[in-house]
């Protein structure tokens, strides 16, 4: 299974570093720098450089000899509720509302997936809505979901 894992990985790996590659390659043919100002070259060239540099270093991780145990079925099945809890709190968002949506995945995730504590669930997932509403609604006047409840 390890094996199995390791190739994905690397293979992986090499796709980042060909994207990473295609982004500086088309950079390179724009114009980088205006004035005293980037031009629309330069982040693709930054960001390209970036993921080749990061694709690199998870292909000389994965080289390196190392002592894990071979790996767990349970390894998949965490990401997948990840991905479930998000899409189920992007579908919910017209429907129950932006704060009730974004809480409630907000502490599934905590307490489910990373198993902490109820009352730090509880008091992250709140925390984070009425930061997020108050930057977004009050501060920036982004129209957010109020669902049935009026919040």
């Amino acid at each position: 299974m390890r094996l199995r894992a390791a190739s994905g990985e690397i293979f992986l790996a090499l796709a980042f570093v060909g994207a990473g590659a295609f982004w500086v390659l088309t950079a390179l043919g724009m114009q980088l720098w205006e004035g005293f100002a980037p031009s629309s070259g330069f982040l693709p060239l930054v960001y390209g450089l970036l993921l080749m540099g990061l694709s690199v270093a998870a292909l000389l991780l994965e080289a390196r000899p190392n002592d894990r145990t071979e790996e767990s079925n349970a390894t998949i099945r965490q990401p997948l509720i990840v991905i479930a809890a998000m899409a189920a709190g992007v579908a919910g968002l017209e429907v129950a509302g932006f704060a009730v949506s974004i809480f409630l995945t907000m502490f599934f995730l905590l307490k489910v997936t990373e198993r902490l504590p109820l009352l730090p669930s509880l008091l992250t997932a709140g925390g984070t809505v009425l930061i997020l509403r108050l930057v977004f609604r009050t501060w920036l006047g982004v129209p957010l979901p109020n669902g049935p409840w009026g919040f």
